[in-house]
């Protein structure tokens, strides 16, 4: 690896947050570029309704937690701000399965299984990994997902409590840092409120500004909130200008700073890297980049459902508490979106089949208690492939399996679960009617690989051609996880780091 004490890190979230905290622990002088704004913990929003403050869309005013992409064949959600995806994600916390890493797309120079187990338990003790203490009762949301699985044969043993990074300590009750001694911030315990995705305001959830970043910028990292990175350019002798324009300007293209840099590790997302990548080469400025840009840019299969009913209460929580396998590649977790979520009801759409009687129970009274969310993801193959189309990331479908807008197994679960609360099973009008896949989770883009022709970056993360260049985040992915995937991107960057020299 080449020498250079200077590194620029574009993007703060799961990757971006480790390489900050390991290059600063290994002397080197780290700048983090931000396009999203700095949070503390009362900024975030107490109700969907406070959507300047839960949506990122800074022409119309909104600068959130939260950025909504839509294109022909995906909509994705994806996270920003300084945390990047610990914002809004609900803090599950998920070791895909050993087969997972032998599925089509990973390098099979690795055991990838075998390799990243000692950064999987480094990036639980750092996030904070706990079991979620599930409510007692048969009749609450997990309750009844248990029953659920317990009527399904084999998929009765699979159901548990889902692995969280949440502080559960007693609920509201400020404590001196738990986790570093002494070095974290003050946490508080969880109230149950079931808002993690909108942000956390109690200060229980362990996002990546309570840990890694927090203790990057103890030892002198800089973070730069609202600011954008739109070019890369090698310098002739070696390193880097990064380009920039202010973050949430209301005229983007104004002229920001450029940084200089002797490496650059770009974590700015799935999306964020393969669209920045993308408008390097059409501009000339990274010509050789691979020809697997964009290629196994995945959704992780994943689609979204809702059960309602008159009488039922979900119960209080974290936003995922409990899961169980509708089969042998999909899982299904349940969720909740906590008091004042109503407006979400109009997002809803019955399942094929639910009739009048969906529709006379549309869940729009007391939507978040009486309405239990149902996550499913799929660990099968098929993939989408980026391109750049007039300055924006488009997506096209690749080659085999097409992404879903339904999963039959996650329906029937959904069902199964209304049958047990008397109520009706919902999916939402993008899947429903459109037809539209859906993604939380985008991966892949940027795949891992030690071929050139069919790999972006090799198996130490570092850009084919361009040793100083380097990728940790959810873009080198190159297969569906089939689970909540932060844990993951989170223990590849730790993998990746472990391998840098002093500066």
């Amino acid at each position: 690896m080449a020498a250079g004490g200077e590194v620029v890190v574009v993007g703060s979230g799961f990757g971006g947050a480790v390489a900050a905290l390991r290059l600063a622990e290994k002397g080197y002088r780290v700048t983090v570029l931000e396009a999203g704004r700095r949070f503390a913990d009362a900024d975030f929003a107490d109700s969907p309704w406070q959507a300047h403050r839960v949506l990122w869309a800074p022409r119309l005013g909104l600068t959130g937690i939260v950025r909504v992409r839509v294109r022909r064949h995906l909509l994705a959600l994806t996270g920003i701000g300084v945390g990047g995806g610990s914002l809004a994600y609900a803090g599950v916390h998920h070791r895909p399965a050993a087969e997972v890493f032998r599925r089509p797309g990973w390098d099979r120079t690795v055991d990838w299984a075998a390799e990243l187990a000692p950064f999987y338990a480094l990036a639980e003790r750092m996030m904070g990994t706990a079991p979620v203490p599930l409510p007692a009762g048969a009749d609450t949301g997990d309750g009844v997902l248990g029953r659920v699985a317990a009527d399904g044969g084999p998929a009765g043993a699979s159901f548990r409590p889902v692995r969280a990074g949440v502080y559960f300590g007693a609920p509201g009750r400020p404590v001196p840092d738990p986790y570093f001694a002494g070095r974290g911030p003050e946490r508080t315990g969880c109230t149950g409120c079931a808002r993690c995705v909108l942000g956390c305001r109690v200060g229980a959830k362990n996002t990546l500004m309570k840990n890694y970043l927090h203790l990057a910028e103890r030892l002198g990292a800089r973070i730069r909130p609202l600011t954008s990175v739109i070019g890369l350019v090698p310098r002739p002798g070696g390193g880097w200008l990064v380009r920039t324009v202010p973050g949430g300007a209301l005229v983007p293209r104004r002229r920001g700073a450029t940084f200089r840099a002797d490496q650059v590790v770009l974590a700015a997302g799935a999306w964020g890297t393969a669209e920045l990548l993308h408008r390097c080469r059409a501009a000339g400025t990274l010509p050789g980049l691979s020809a697997a840009l964009g290629s196994r840019t995945l959704t992780n299969r994943e689609v979204l459902l809702a059960v309602s009913a008159p009488g039922f209460d979900v119960g209080p929580g974290v936003a995922v508490s409990s899961e169980l396998r509708a089969d042998d590649v999909t899982l299904v977790q349940l969720c909740r979106v906590g008091g004042g979520s109503h407006p979400l009801a109009a997002l809803l759409c019955p399942l094929p089949g639910g009739g009048a009687r969906a529709l006379r129970r549309w869940p729009v009274r007391h939507f978040g208690g009486r309405t239990a969310l149902l996550l499913a993801m799929e660990a099968r193959e098929s993939a989408l492939t980026s391109r750049l189309r007039h300055g924006r990331l488009v997506l096209v479908p690749a080659d085999g399996p097409r992404e879903p807008a339904r999963l039959p197994a996650a329906e029937a679960a959904a069902r199964s679960f209304a049958e047990r609360v008397a109520g009706s099973a919902y999916g939402w009008w993008w899947n429903t009617l459109l037809g539209l896949p859906f993604t939380a989770h985008l991966l892949g883009g940027c795949p891992i690989g030690t071929d050139p022709s069919t790999g972006v970056v090799d198996t130490g993360h570092r850009v084919h051609g361009h040793p100083t260049l380097h990728i940790t985040d959810a873009s080198v992915v190159p297969a569906n996880l089939g689970c909540n995937p932060a844990l993951t991107v989170t223990a590849l960057a730790e993998r990746a780091f472990a391998a840098w020299p002093a500066a």
